[in-house]
């Protein structure tokens, strides 16, 4: 038998396009979202005390307790803009600290120190991006 009903949206994003979301109340899959696409989904009994997320590859949302929704709650599923779009042209700095650190850097020892620490600072935001922001790349909110 099954009690609550959640309306689950996903916009329309230019980023992850192609990939789907995965909707997970606990570690159970429930269904998943194409871009654009909406659904009604049924939640059963045993899940309803149960934590819902959205994934996608390795990363994916902060958890939201279903308690807290009420019948036919609608439930917002869309990419975190910064974390999918911009960190990405952060990280392509990655080549420029190379010819900082090597090219410019092999006759003046600031300008390596410069592409030294850029890189480091680089090399620190990307592990940052798929190990402590992991579960950031997702936005659930209610509407």
């Amino acid at each position: 038998m099954y009690m609550k009903k959640i309306t689950l949206k996903r916009p329309k994003e230019s980023f992850n396009r192609n990939c789907s979301y995965e909707i997970l109340v606990g570690k159970r899959k429930l269904t998943e979202l194409k871009n654009g696409e909406e659904k009604v989904v049924e939640i059963p009994n045993e899940l309803e005390n149960g934590e819902i997320k959205a994934k996608i590859q390795w990363c994916g949302s902060e958890k939201i307790e279903l308690n807290n929704f009420s019948k036919n709650e609608i439930l917002k599923v869309s990419g975190n803009k910064f974390l999918n779009k911009k960190s990405m042209y952060i990280i392509a700095l990655l080549p420029l600290t190379g010819v900082l650190m090597f090219g410019y850097g092999r006759e003046n020892p600031m300008i390596k120190n410069v592409g030294i620490s850029l890189f480091l600072v680089l090399i620190a935001f990307a592990l940052g991006i798929m190990t402590v922001w992991k579960n950031k790349w997702l936005i659930l909110t209610t509407e």
